[in-house]
């Protein structure tokens, strides 16, 4: 094979496959297995590119190489080329089980089509008899009502009396209302019956109103630079200049006043 003669030649010049490969950047494995006629390990796209670099390393020409190659190559792949069978003696014999076939076919089909035309009929024959016969006619009973009601105009329809009940809101008469008004920036954290909390850095001159049922609990950054009023009245001074102050604030008014050191 002419990959042989390649590589006697190769070995008869003193040449390794290490230094091919070292030269032409060409895989050590690749270089293997075209010498031993592996040609399915080599790349497709640069076959060709590989052959001219190698038979130039051993000093044979490129073209004859790759020439030797696709010679090779194509009677391969006639060696390779599966040939169809003749399988004609395996296939059954149609022409003699083809007829009885088709008779039993047609046998069953028309059996079918007797079949569906006899329900039909029936069901014609039923539908008719329903008409003949009317619609049916559903009895109706007229129950006493548990609770009579008595009505002097026979024309009126009087409904029982249907009892709603209903859900009043809770007057706001009874809730606590507090008002903040801001003289200067200031943050305020508001805990509201000790559920709802809100927080925010408020500027000056802003009023906002909360309402609760029982308590406030009211943590103010610069006490000196806020009002409060408690449904309407003023609670007067909250604290300190510049300390963060805790309130504790009921229906009672102020109830307690904690300084928060930082």
């Amino acid at each position: 094979m002419f990959y042989e003669e390649l590589k006697k030649h190769r070995e008869s010049l003193g040449i390794t496959l290490e230094q091919i490969a070292n030269k032409t950047k060409v895989s050590l494995t690749i270089l293997e297995a075209f010498e031993n006629g592996d040609f399915s390990k080599l790349p497709d796209t640069y076959t060709r590119l590989f052959i001219k670099a190698y038979a130039q390393e051993i000093d044979e020409d490129p073209l004859g190489v790759i020439k030797a190659y696709e010679e090779f190559i194509s009677v391969d792949k006639q060696l390779h080329i599966p040939q169809e069978k003749d399988t004609s003696f395996l296939a059954p014999k149609y022409d003699s089980i083809l007829p009885g076939t088709k008779k039993r076919n047609i046998a069953a089909i028309v059996t079918i089509i007797v079949i569906v035309v006899f329900f039909i009929s029936i069901l014609k024959q039923v539908l008719m008899e329903e008409e003949k016969k009317g619609p049916a006619t559903i009895p109706t009973t007229i129950g006493e009502l548990s609770h009579p009601v008595e009505d002097s105009d026979s024309s009126e329809v009087v409904l029982p009396e249907i009892q709603i009940q209903e859900t009043i809101e809770e007057p706001s008469a009874q809730l606590l209302s507090l008002v903040m008004k801001t003289t200067d920036t200031c943050w305020v954290r508001m805990v509201i019956d000790e559920m709802d909390t809100t927080e925010a850095n408020y500027l000056p001159n802003i009023q906002r109103e909360w309402k609760a049922r029982d308590k406030f609990d009211v943590r103010i950054g610069r006490p000196s630079q806020i009002e409060l009023y408690l449904n309407n009245k003023k609670l007067g001074p909250l604290g300190k200049a510049g300390i963060p102050t805790r309130l504790i604030i009921t229906k009672d008014g102020l109830v307690r006043a904690t300084l928060l050191r930082r």
